[in-house]
């Protein structure tokens, strides 16, 4: 990991413990210094219905403001060693927990996923390593819970074949520029969603996920839609 790119990380870097949070519903120039002896990591709700929900690392609150569906921040330093990650809602109630191993320059992508009623964490190690100067890198993860596997292809290239839920692609190497990604049901090849003019940035690492339901329950208004993480 380069010394001038840990430099440009997400905008609110702090200690677990420390009250703060950081949307990152749009890419800005972000500028922090991390702490050398940390992890850094991104939480983010894709559990549709969830409501409200806190993040924890062992007894310490991540974030004072609560995420809701298809939002995220970061990135936090996390103390290394073994944590639990925790879900909870308004109230206080914890919903789900996952045991992690941090280490040293770590970083990662912590969402809550699946229906409110099974819900639960999933962490995906970033990468962080500087595109080139004409070059970005996206990741696909499938968080859409009802979802069967997915293909995920370009204009001119197929991005995911058969991709199941809360399976992710690697950080893929792309020209920067727009572009348009068309989202099928693997088996039937029914088109589930299509996203126009996406801007890929030279020089920025981004992850793409998708969320909803491919069949809402009565009620819900989530359908099946995406979401983008800038990393830098």
């Amino acid at each position: 990991m380069k010394t001038t790119f840990l430099k440009k990380l997400l905008l609110c870097v702090v200690t677990i413990g420390a009250l703060s949070s950081c949307s990152l519903d749009s890419e800005n120039d972000y500028v922090s210094y991390p702490q050398p002896e940390a992890a850094y990591g991104i939480i983010a709700n894709a559990s549709p219905a969830s409501g409200d929900l806190f993040f924890f690392a062992d007894a310490n609150k991540i974030n004072d403001n609560a995420l809701t569906f298809a939002t995220a921040a970061g990135y936090y330093n996390f103390t290394l060693g073994n944590r639990i990650l925790a879900v909870k809602n308004a109230s206080g109630t914890t919903l789900a927990t996952k045991a992690v191993t941090l280490t040293r320059g770590q970083s990662f992508t912590a969402f809550a996923v699946n229906t409110f009623n099974n819900i639960e964490i999933v962490t995906y190690r970033d990468s962080l390593t500087s595109a080139t100067a004409s070059k970005a890198y996206v990741r696909f993860i499938n968080l859409s819970p009802d979802a069967a596997p997915i293909n995920i292809t370009g204009t001119t290239q197929t991005f995911a074949t058969g991709l199941a839920f809360k399976q992710a692609t690697p950080f893929i190497e792309v020209s920067g520029g727009n572009y348009d990604f068309t989202y099928k049901a693997t088996a039937t090849q029914d088109t589930l969603a299509q996203d126009r003019s996406v801007a890929l940035r030279a020089g920025k690492i981004y992850t793409i996920y998708t969320k909803g339901f491919t069949t809402p329950p009565t009620g819900s208004n989530d359908t099946f839609s995406t979401k983008v993480i800038p990393h830098n």
